[in-house]
């Protein structure tokens, strides 16, 4: 079982890549309908599969280079590790990042515009932009509860 805890973030990493081909296999009826929409596709499932990796790969810097004991040390930050705050901190940036993407580049309008991505397929911009404000809220009320809460490691 250590094991598993040990390598869970590779198991992440391997996890976002094949979302990242799901959402490519899911792209080609579309792309077949509009060949306009296959660089939109592109650029988000190579998105998908580099950004979303991001804190996988700080997480792995921790537990590789021991840093961290096992992913059940990422859900104590409290505890003030560099490689944890790292990873959080890697969390808030994609979080900061998205948000700028999707209200200020025009990212929930392509979202919108690429059907396949999204299930059920969101049409509307202004609805992508409300779910990811849901999401964000979910996440910081999640990292508050992990700063607050005595979550034992082993």
């Amino acid at each position: 079982m250590e094991l598993i805890f040990k390598h869970f973030w590779l198991a992440c990493m391997v996890v976002t890549v094949l979302n990242a081909a799901i959402w490519q296999w899911r792209s080609r009826p579309h792309i077949a309908r509009d060949p306009s929409l296959a660089d939109g596709y592109r650029d988000l499932t190579r998105g998908m599969a580099l950004y979303g990796n991001i804190p996988w790969i700080v997480m792995g810097v921790g537990v590789v280079f021991g840093g961290v004991p096992s992913v059940r040390s990422y859900f104590r930050p409290q505890d003030m590790n560099p490689y944890v705050l790292a990873f959080l901190g890697s969390i808030v940036l994609l979080w900061i990042l998205g948000s700028w993407w999707l209200f200020a580049r025009g990212g929930a309008e392509m979202m919108a515009r690429h059907p396949g991505l999204l299930q059920p397929h969101i049409k509307s911009p202004q609805l992508i932009k409300a779910f990811w404000g849901l999401c964000m809220l979910g996440g910081v009320i999640a990292v508050i509860i992990m700063f607050r809460t005595d979550i034992p490691v082993g």
